[in-house]
């Protein structure tokens, strides 16, 4: 029996999730559910598949095997309560919760229901990433001394996040990395921003430092920011493209180091031309080669899915996801108070 899995958030990244789902197999898109009526049926349709405007119905309806959760991160734990009840897997984007007593009320209903569960920190599955992570593993660098994070994009598009945080948006990425390539006890977090245009355009942080200590003496610095020119990231052509980062992660110890570097000028398509100027495309997560989307999200996906199938215990689990989001509390908690703050996880 191929598994039939759903999405609930039609938005940009569900409809990723709902598009990858539709060209994977074997597996069936089961449905798409939103708030949003036009926008589920909308999505659901170009993908010849059904919709649902009411998570009640869609969980008791659907005959899920498992569901992709993509919206905002203050519904999730009631969905998951949904889904526990009707014995469905979920995949849970991140965050996975506002904060850690909503991931501790998603772990308790996944406990109670005996469900699998699977959070989505696509960067695990990104090759690079995942390769540092087992260099640092077998002992290349030795004793681990720092690590230094940075995720850097244009301000466009920065508008739609204007609810949430610069550190919910882009640092949760990180803060999962350095936990995963060091997964040693936290002391202390603190943050700064700069706030510029950005901010008072949006209510974002332009940039966010965030410096975490180890308890083993270990420090990591995670840079996380709307700073690159616009130009460099607002372009409509060629058609297709989407805008490129400047991000990088490298750790440092007593033997040796890891870098992977996905900065500016280490992107592998870049375009110039006189009307235009210089592109380079960002080709991680989800590039569409061919018409089918690519990369770490459809990885990320058919890792859900085959994890359902097999019973496989996923690479990024709820305990990840609790940690990652205690060091977004404690960075907001940090810039709140100007001063450094002991994660609770």
């Amino acid at each position: 029996m191929t598994p039939r899995i759903g999405v609930i958030g039609a938005g940009m990244i569900g409809s990723w999730h709902a598009r990858i789902l539709s060209e994977l197999g074997p597996m069936t898109l089961a449905g798409i559910c939103d708030s949003d009526t036009a926008r589920a049926a909308a999505l659901a349709d170009s993908l010849a598949a059904p919709s649902w405007d009411e998570p009640e119905r869609f969980f008791a309806e659907a005959q899920l095997d498992g569901v992709i959760i993509a919206t905002p991160e203050g519904v999730h734990a009631e969905q998951v309560a949904l889904a526990a009840k009707a014995g469905c897997a979920v995949m849970i984007e991140k965050p996975a919760a506002p904060d850690t007593d909503g991931v501790r009320a998603i772990m308790q209903h996944v406990a109670e229901s005996g469900i699998m569960s699977m959070v989505g920190h696509v960067e695990r599955f990104e090759p690079g990433s995942a390769l540092l992570r087992d260099a640092v593993a077998q002992g290349v660098c030795g004793q681990i001394s720092a690590i230094m994070a940075r995720r850097q994009f244009g301000p466009g598009g920065a508008e739609k996040y204007a609810t949430s945080s610069t550190l919910r948006i882009l640092a949760v990425h990180d803060f999962d990395l350095v936990r995963w390539v060091h997964p040693v006890a936290v002391r202390e977090v603190h943050a700064v921003a700069g706030r510029g245009a950005v901010h008072a355009a949006t209510g974002l942080d332009d940039h966010v430092i965030t410096t975490i200590s180890f308890v083993d003496g270990a420090v990591a610095c995670v840079e996380s920011g709307w700073t690159l020119p616009r130009a460099y990231a607002d372009f409509d052509s060629p058609a297709g493209w989407q805008a490129a980062g400047n991000n990088r992660l490298d750790v440092y110890g007593a033997d040796g180091f890891v870098s992977n570097d996905m900065a500016l000028r280490h992107q592998p398509l870049v375009a110039f031309d006189t009307s235009g100027g210089f592109r380079a495309a960002g080709i991680r997560h989800q590039p569409v080669v061919h018409g089918r989307v690519q990369g770490a999200l459809r990885a990320e996906v058919a890792h859900f899915v085959d994890c359902i199938a097999t019973g496989t215990q996923p690479i990024a689990g709820l305990e990840d996801a609790l940690r990652a989001v205690a060091l977004v509390e404690a960075a907001e908690q940090s810039l709140a108070l100007g001063q450094p703050v002991r994660p609770s996880a």
